[in-house]
């Protein structure tokens, strides 16, 4: 089951930044996804909006974080397979 089908936008809203912090990037971008498909289909408040887009930003900002870690754990892997061919080819 997708993350984001046990997320109402309540949920979503309540996540603090620790519980995001355990989130994969897959279900970090389902729930921006879920959040993009509550924007379009429904009409909330403004209020709600905004909290939305907050939220939205904070889920984006760590989905940003967690693709730099892991570009830079595939260079250093890259690197490592470099050297290692490298050392076979002396």
């Amino acid at each position: 089951m997708k993350v984001a089908e046990t997320y109402d936008i309540e949920k979503i809203l309540s996540l603090a930044e620790e519980e995001i912090n355990k989130l994969t990037f897959k279900e970090l971008m389902e729930l921006i996804d879920t959040i993009k498909n509550y924007f379009i289909s429904s009409e909330l408040d403004i209020e709600k909006q905004i909290e939305l887009y907050a939220k939205a930003i904070l889920l984006l900002t760590k989905a940003r974080e967690k693709l730099i870690t892991i570009k830079k754990q595939k260079e250093e892997i890259d690197r490592k397979y470099e050297e290692f061919l490298k050392n076979v080819e002396e």
